[in-house]
């Protein structure tokens, strides 16, 4: 027999095979069904809080380029950054009753999270997708990892500041203050010293090669998906092997651990999700 389907009176889907019939009550969220509306992110406090942590420099705009799928900011999970004309686009259709539902906008800049360790001034992470966009443009919350240290982090995923080589990254990794950061392989000294300085890293030939990370209270963890990680060590191993030992690029290092949508128990930071 053939499986049917209909609405009936009470807004509910109904399934009849044969002699039997389901009723299941279709999704809805608000106004909409099954597509929560995207609405422009305007909490000034929430912006402003993520510009001052992370240094965000004032050439880049947060403020009118940020959207999410929920007007109350306690439980917004993530941020996405639109262009002018997307932003231009999404106030137009607000303007003709919300016409048109969207699916999919934005890149994602920012999610909130917890972290049982202690609370970070800043609600939000940087997202593993948003951080090649506003690596330019950060002046704060930015470590710069040796080789060494840098495929150590990626390879074992969660280390111990003891278990750094580099003192003086050990230093700087134990003095930031709890929260998301980005780490910058130190590669030519050259550029970072023209990246501290406040250069644009994507006016550049060689982009700079970075990573969103966790920094607890005595420890430093990825936060990227596994995937993610092997598939940059295995492009780091391929650029620069002759200068690693094998004991360090062994895959034997990688320990078991969710991927990005799941909690980091290490540091006990829980991502969000929509």
């Amino acid at each position: 027999s053939q499986k049917k389907e209909s609405v009936d009176s009470d807004d509910r889907k109904v399934t009849w095979d044969g002699n039997q019939i389901k009723k299941g009550k279709i999704q809805q969220q608000g106004r909409w069904r099954g597509v929560d509306p995207v609405l422009l992110f305007t909490d000034e406090n929430a912006i402003d809080s993520i510009v001052t942590f992370y240094g965000i420099d004032k050439s880049f705009q947060l403020t009118g380029h940020l959207v999410a799928r929920n007007t109350d900011t306690v439980h917004v999970k993530r941020i996405y950054y639109v262009s002018t004309s997307v932003r231009d686009a999404i106030k137009l259709n607000f303007s003709s009753g919300q016409q048109l539902k969207i699916t999919s906008v934005g890149l994602k800049m920012f999610e909130r999270q917890t972290a049982k360790e202690g609370a970070s001034p800043c609600a939000y992470r940087i997202s593993s997708e948003g951080l090649p966009l506003l690596l330019p443009y950060l002046r704060k919350r930015i470590l710069y990892a040796s080789l060494v240290d840098f495929k150590l982090l990626l390879s074992s995923r969660t280390l111990y500041f003891k278990e750094f080589q580099d003192p003086e990254f050990v230093a700087q990794a134990s003095n930031l203050s709890i929260g998301c950061c980005a780490v910058i392989l130190q590669k030519d000294e050259a550029d970072t010293i023209s990246f501290r300085l406040g250069s644009n890293v994507a006016s550049r030939e060689k982009s700079l090669i970075a990573v969103g990370c966790w920094k607890g209270r005595t420890n430093l963890s990825l936060m990227v998906s596994k995937l993610e990680s092997e598939e940059l060590l295995e492009r780091i191993v391929f650029k620069y092997g002759k200068e690693m030992s094998d004991n360090i690029i062994s895959k034997d290092n990688y320990i078991e651990e969710a991927d990005e949508t799941s909690d980091v128990s290490d540091n006990g930071v829980k991502h969000g999700s929509d």
